[in-house]
């Protein structure tokens, strides 16, 4: 199975390393790409021959990349979600956690809850549950996408909403 993994473009994402990994080691066959984000240590993937890992890469090489993959692993930025949803691909993700120094507050997990809520899409906080979760993927299974004139609907109510709060505050 062809997979992206994406840590995003801010920071480091130790957890999402661990994920990469572990799938890395279990699966040698599977093709593994994994953006790990601006500063992130990339020495630990090295010897592993199915793992292409950049801390970025390029916005069209990121876009083929995207398309080619048959399933998303990604933190719970909203860039990332939205480019799942609005394209069909199928995805799991794992919110950065504050505690943990991963991020400035926890709004990713609420953004992830939100995700799961609304569409059913899974959100781990555990390494080892999330890499469970990978190497039990069945694409056959997969959700159909959601139309994407559902998405397009619901970001415009969300904008409207979001507006409004601001305007109330």
């Amino acid at each position: 199975m062809r997979i992206l993994f994406a840590a995003g473009t801010q920071f480091p994402f130790p957890r999402l390393d661990e994920v990469v990994l572990g799938v890395a080691r279990k699966r040698p066959a599977w093709p593994l790409v994994y953006q790990a984000g601006p500063g992130a240590s990339l020495q630990r993937f090295v010897s592993l021959p199915n793992l292409q890992a950049r801390p970025l890469f390029e916005a069209e090489h990121y876009r083929q990349l995207f398309a080619e993959a048959e399933l998303v692993v990604t933190h719970a930025g909203m860039g990332n979600i939205l480019a799942c949803l609005e394209q069909g691909k199928p995805f799991l993700m794992m919110p950065r956690l504050a505690r943990l120094g991963e991020h400035r507050n926890d709004h990713q997990v609420d953004t992830a809850e939100a995700i799961t809520g609304i569409y059913g899409v899974p959100c781990h906080d555990q390494v080892d549950s999330l890499v469970r979760a990978i190497l039990a993927y069945d694409i056959a299974a997969a959700p159909a996408g959601i139309p994407t004139e559902a998405i397009h609907r619901q970001r415009q109510d969300f904008g409207k909403k979001l507006n409004a709060l601001i305007r109330s505050l």
